[in-house]
């Protein structure tokens, strides 16, 4: 194995980067930019690559912030950021949308997030684009996200379950983190340590609503019969939305077809869950 190292700011040596790696090699990328301004269009070369996928931290607390100004040069960064996205009508939309409540941050999230992983997808000619949320230690805020981005449907089914393994340690660790917090800012250690165990769990309660939602998904997806989509789209679609493992969505097929919702008709008599090569309807 040879490892080489690069004294440089790698935006200025993108082309050299994607030179120097061997053309029959899988290639991942983790890209972790010092701040938010780069031009996501002069990292084509990399991101085009077709062999290879891409972790992108989007440092969306500054971000969001950035999102407010009306300044030029900000403003500028962030077309460059998320090229042909349309990323500030997408987010006055839904200020007018949530006028009378607010634009919640997670909703501003879902905006540029959403306009961000539709540049990369566009760039990079992904198949599929998915996200994780990294909190703040203490504050249920996000802190930053990291977009994937993945031609084939293995890698998306692959991120999910690294990211079920990951929500539940972030979880964990949060909690022990705010309750060590509080211990030591009261001095009242034992109160406090008690009521981690009767803390709600919020994220069962956000795993239970991604289910819902990737239900829900399904159905959109499916078109109505005699048209058909063939479930391994059908559920790498759904992964690339929601934060559900393949088995989930292998579950709550195996239950619609039951229901009715959903039609399998090449399901093989003695098969539990459905199988790549199926073709997925709606009634």
């Amino acid at each position: 194995m040879t490892i080489k190292t690069y004294n440089n700011d790698f935006r200025s040596i993108v082309a050299q980067l994607a030179a120097d790696i061997p053309r029959e090699a899988f290639a991942f990328f983790l890209i972790d930019p010092k701040g938010w301004r780069i031009q996501l269009e002069g990292l084509r070369p990399l991101l085009s690559r077709p062999n290879s996928e891409v972790v992108f931290n989007f440092m969306f607390e500054f971000i969001n912030g950035a999102a407010s100004m009306s300044m030029p040069v900000t403003v500028q960064g962030l077309d460059q950021l998320m090229p042909d996205s349309e990323w500030r009508e997408r987010l006055r939309q839904a200020e007018e949308r949530f006028a009378a409540y607010g634009l919640s941050m997670d909703d501003r999230k879902e905006v540029l997030v959403g306009a961000f992983g539709d540049s990369l997808k566009r760039i990079g000619g992904y198949a599929y684009v998915a996200e994780i949320t990294v909190l703040r230690p203490l504050r249920d805020r996000a802190l930053y996200c990291l977009v994937y981005g993945s031609r084939h449907e293995a890698g998306i089914s692959v991120f999910r379950d690294c990211q079920m393994a990951a929500v539940t340690t972030q979880a964990q660790l949060r909690a022990e983190g705010k309750i060590k917090d509080k211990a030591t800012r009261s001095g009242q250690n034992e109160m406090f340590e008690s009521l981690l165990d009767m803390a709600p769990d919020r994220t069962a309660a956000m795993l239970a609503a991604e289910k819902n939602d990737a239900r829900a998904l399904l159905l959109s997806l499916a078109p109505q019969a005699p048209a058909n989509i063939s479930y391994k789209k059908l559920w790498a679609s759904v992964l690339a939305k929601h934060s559900v493992r393949r088995t989930d969505v292998n579950a709550i097929c195996a239950e619609m077809r039951k229901s009715g919702e959903l039609l399998f008709p090449d399901w093989e008599q003695g098969k539990r869950v459905p199988q790549d090569h199926y073709s997925v309807q709606r009634p």
